[in-house]
């Protein structure tokens, strides 16, 4: 006696596979839509980003001359997205909807300091945020120098952000250093970017 054909088994299949794609397509588009309006700083189609390339220039409390530069990723790339809606288990969401990271260089005759940036922007006010600096590979190579550490406050509008940075200073041998009888470190400078390209 012939066997029959599964063709009921690979229609199911072929069914379930079809569902798991609608599923993860709408997930991932769905995603998309919802951050438009819960982070509109970092995706909106129609307004100016936050995330993005910035750059200007400022004098830190020794009154160097130094280049500041600014990228400020998207919480969550397509690619990141993508696979996320694709997962067969879907762990609950706890991401900051406020925060954001990135990379920040400095650069003067000192030489070069590279930074990772971690920050939130207001609940109420996405203008506003609040930015800490830190070493990429957690040292700090050149010195003697005052390195950004944070920000008092920061605001951005459009193709403009202001930022009042806070300092610490650190010696030859790496260690940090403080003074309260000297005015340097204690000053906080402010400095304006613009929106770069990259």
């Amino acid at each position: 006696m012939p066997m029959k054909k599964p063709l009921g088994c690979l229609t199911v299949l072929a069914g379930l596979f079809l569902i798991g794609l609608v599923w993860g397509g709408i997930r991932f588009y769905g995603g998309k839509f919802f951050d438009r309006y819960q982070r509109p700083w970092a995706y909106s189609d129609t307004e100016p980003l936050l995330v993005g390339h910035w750059q200007g220039s400022f004098n830190d409390p020794d009154g160097l001359s130094k280049n500041l530069t600014l990228t400020i990723d998207v919480p969550v790339t397509d690619d990141e997205r993508w696979n996320k809606a694709f997962k067969k288990r879907r762990r609950r969401s706890r991401s900051n909807k406020q925060a954001f990271d990135g990379l920040a260089t400095v650069t003067s005759k000192l030489g070069r300091e590279e930074y990772r940036i971690n920050g939130s922007v207001n609940k109420d006010d996405y203008h506003l945020f609040t930015m800490h600096f830190g070493p990429v590979d957690a040292k700090y190579h050149v010195v003697p120098n005052f390195y950004i550490n944070d920000i008092e406050q920061g605001r951005w509008e459009t193709d403009a952000m202001t930022l009042t940075l806070r300092f610490s200073y650190f010696q030859k041998d790496g260690s940090s250093y403080s003074n309260s009888a000297d005015p340097r470190f204690s000053k906080n400078v402010t400095v304006t970017l613009h929106r770069g390209n990259h």
